[in-house]
């Protein structure tokens, strides 16, 4: 029976067990946790027993050693686990019909557990697969689109007993940039430091950095109040300090589109305080330092200043740290109303 990877935990509570899983897919993370998830619940049925078989790269591999270890009875344990690793999903006539045969005279004692690179259309269509089919489970696992990540990070902290807020999970997406390893340790970081129920945005970047004695979020606020020397001296404390200039992008990025947002609107003859509310911006201290970067600025210099931070982004994306560390410096003192033309941003 096909089976997608979210409806494996109730198939594993509800569903009688199962004597073969097939799990093919790309991408690592899901399938790694998938196979120990199955191998878990079946630990808990009483297969202590576990016997692994690599066939990737060996074009000598001995198939018959699969029945072999079917038959064989252990001096441990009456039941025990199978795993089959295959990087190809494809193990050829001898492998096919070895694993038919496997799956015709099943063990229930036995649970073979085969992991595989996707599997294409032609061969979910073979008699191997068709006959494991009948009587076990085929999980294909599908990489998780950049626009999916966020909603996979918010659903993962759920069974952590947190939520977490859209563009937080939207931050920690950009900042792992789909990579799911990545972004599984940095909720599992979020769990363990952030004692609320609901995770917002600023802790997720405090998270990043809560080691430094700077705040990214005090710093971007400073700049928009225009306190040009406090905003350098916080941002050479986050360089000195080691904090990564990802982290602190992503943040900026985050409050600066927010605030281009609000200008444009407030351009268009929108009230101040509405567009607040909308925004989510309730406190006197930040509404004080959005007043100041609005009068400061037009939407034409802010729209030049988000040109500019693109070029940060290729840096960054570069490896050049130092280098984007002199341009952040060149931004902030832009937004905190140092003369745009003299500092050549454009």
């Amino acid at each position: 029976m096909p089976l997608k990877i979210d409806q494996l935990e109730t198939h594993l509570k509800n569903s009688a067990n199962k004597p073969i899983y097939i799990v093919s897919g790309d991408e690592p993370f899901q399938k790694q946790e998938c196979i120990d998830q199955i191998r878990a619940h079946y630990r808990k049925q009483g297969y202590e027993e576990r016997v692994v078989f690599d066939v990737t790269g060996n074009r000598n591999f001995d198939w018959n050693i699969i029945n072999e270890a079917n038959n064989n009875l252990s001096l441990f344990s009456n039941k025990k686990i199978i795993e089959l690793r295959m990087k190809s999903p494809k193990p050829g006539k001898e492998g096919g019909s070895i694993l038919q045969q496997y799956a015709e005279r099943q063990n229930d004692d036995t649970l073979l557990i085969i992991s595989s690179e996707k599997m294409d259309a032609g061969t979910k269509k073979t008699k191997w697969v068709k006959s494991i089919e009948k009587i076990g489970v085929l999980i294909e696992i599908w990489p998780i689109d950049y626009w999916q990540l966020p909603g996979w990070i918010q659903k993962r902290i759920i069974k952590k007993g947190k939520k977490i807020s859209q563009d937080a999970s939207k931050l920690i997406a950009d900042k792992v940039e789909g990579n799911l390893l990545a972004a599984n340790q940095e909720i599992e970081k979020l769990a363990l430091l952030i004692d609320k129920d609901n995770i917002d945005i600023e802790d997720v970047v405090n998270a990043v950095v809560d080691s430094s004695r700077y705040n990214v979020f005090d710093m971007i606020e400073s700049a928009f109040l225009g306190n040009s020397n406090r905003t350098l001296l916080m941002l050479n404390g986050l360089h000195n300090e080691g904090v990564e200039p990802l982290a602190i992008f992503g943040a900026f990025m985050w409050e600066y589109r927010r605030l281009c947002s609000i200008m444009y609107e407030y351009e268009s003859g929108q009230q101040l305080e509405k567009l607040f509310r909308e925004h989510w911006i309730w406190k006197d201290q930040k509404k004080r330092a959005m007043n100041a970067v609005l009068k400061r600025h037009s939407s034409k210099t802010l729209d030049e200043l988000l040109n500019y931070s693109s070029k940060i982004d290729k840096t960054l994306k570069s490896g050049q740290k130092e280098n984007a560390w002199q341009q952040f410096c060149i931004l902030l003192l832009a937004i905190a109303g140092i003369n745009t033309n003299k500092l050549q941003i454009i």
